[in-house]
């Protein structure tokens, strides 16, 4: 198909944003998506006139205005602004989300433990009495002190990651889980209302056909204005010629190009770039993730009003539901919801053990906390995941800069949550992509008698 400016490795979010602002600053780009759709986790299936988000809940939210604003014009009018109105059950009662939050919703006892050991922390932290945190678990201890992190956000996220706290390195904490303002925390606390996690209060979602519709609006841009988009094709192997070019090889074809933008999981892709990296592809088979089963229920019935729920009871097997009708009544038929369940599991061993004995648990879940009472499930489905989230261990942040450093030193350019090894919320990885289309224009401008 001819010399291509750049050649995109994966068609999700990161792959798909990439060809779109590499368009955008006058490059040729290609796409090769190993399945037969666009989207990565970004996927939704319609089963029974029920909407499902296959890939588990994706919401659009953004700190940048401007980055907010140029995914929204990408949906072109079909999308619907919320305001969160989220929970974590504990104890049979719905707590505001987030828990520092929602203090004033739990018992008067246990409401004052929360705040008198937030209070001693914060007292023991200003004095220096308390060492600074050397990981994951440690600083939940230290910022929110004994209660908060042994009711909920020690338990929740041992059930979500599945490997001892201790084991996350303070990167994953940077950007991702905020400091609560200890004054906010005391009005929660006394009963006055605050809001926590401001940046995603409002959040947007497509009106019609799922989170996928984003994947699609940007697939339809690329189309219109000509950038091929494969499907179906996997990528096996990458190398260099000896006049700089990149070939990607796929199952049935072989792309040329100048520049390479990779967001396939680096965790799986040791044997494609070992003739680019050498014995240091080896290396990316030492990164972990968190296997994922996502649970999807039609259901006859009136949902609770809530956008989602964690669960921190470690004997339910969900950490999180979410109300996918409640994002968008088009989710759903008349007097009925969609509801999809969260299921992490520590390897793939257990993700792949059985699908039958997931929904069969979600269901007695669900039932268990009233959920379901009364109502009939209609359809029912479970997609599996390998990658879903990503763990930020003591090796991570080692092997992703070696490797970083390698390919863009030849013009591959990693992207993405998994091209990266790096857990990015959407906005971040719609940003990331413009940033890294200008690094591939720079780097272009740089080779002998081009000019872009």
């Amino acid at each position: 198909m001819g010399l291509a400016d750049v050649c995109v490795v994966g068609g999700g979010l990161a792959g798909l944003s990439a060809a779109y602002h590499l368009y955008n600053l006058g490059l040729k780009p290609v796409v090769a998506e190993a399945l037969d759709s666009v989207g990565g986790l970004l996927r939704s299936k319609y089963v029974g006139g029920f909407t499902f988000d296959t890939g588990g809940s994706h919401i659009i939210f953004s700190r940048s205005r401007e980055v907010l604003n140029s995914i929204l014009k990408i949906l072109s009018g079909n999308y619907v602004r919320l305001r969160r109105n989220s929970k974590i059950y504990y104890k049979g009662l719905y707590i505001k989300y987030p828990f520092e939050n929602g203090l004033k919703d739990l018992p008067p006892q246990e409401r004052y433990e929360c705040l008198r050991d937030l209070i001693e922390t914060y007292v023991g932290r200003v004095r220096g009495a308390i060492p600074k945190p050397r990981n994951f678990l440690e600083w939940i201890y230290y910022v929110f002190g004994r209660s908060i992190a042994e009711k909920y956000l020690v338990p929740y996220n041992t059930k979500i990651w599945k490997v001892d706290l201790e084991e996350i390195s303070l990167e994953w904490v940077k950007g991702r889980v905020p400091n609560p303002p200890i004054d906010e925390v005391i009005k929660a606390a006394v009963g006055i209302d605050v809001e926590g996690y401001r940046h995603q209060l409002t959040f947007y979602y497509p009106i019609k056909g799922g989170i996928q519709e984003l994947a699609y609006s940007l697939r339809r841009f690329l189309n219109v204005n000509n950038v091929a988009v494969l499907v179906g094709e996997p990528v096996r192997y990458l190398s260099i010629d000896r006049s700089g070019y990149k070939r990607v090889c796929t199952e049935s074809r072989e792309l040329m190009c100048r520049a390479v933008v990779f967001t396939a999981s680096l965790k799986r892709s040791s044997s494609i770039l070992s003739e680019v990296l050498g014995d240091l592809s080896k290396s990316l088979e030492r990164l972990r993730s968190v296997p994922l089963a996502v649970v999807g229920l039609g259901v006859r019935g009136e949902p609770l009003p809530y956008h989602w729920i964690y669960f921190p009871n470690p004997d339910l097997i969900f950490h999180r539901v979410a109300y996918l009708s409640n994002y968008s009544r088009l989710n759903a038929p008349k007097n009925a919801y969609t509801l999809i369940a969260e299921v992490s599991f520590k390897d793939e061993g257990e993700l792949f053990t059985s699908s039958y004995r997931v929904l069969r648990r979600v269901v007695e879940g669900l039932e268990e906390v009233g959920i379901l009472k009364g109502s009939e499930v209609e359809v029912s489905e479970v997609w599996l995941w390998r990658d879903a989230y990503v763990i930020y261990d003591s090796m991570r942040s080692g092997i992703v800069s070696r490797v970083r450093e390698e390919l863009e030193r030849v013009g591959v350019f990693m992207l993405g949550r998994f091209g990266e090894w790096e857990y990015l919320n959407m906005d971040a990885v719609f940003s990331r992509a413009r940033d890294t289309a200008l690094k591939v224009l720079s780097y272009l401008n740089k080779l002998p008698g081009n000019r872009y």
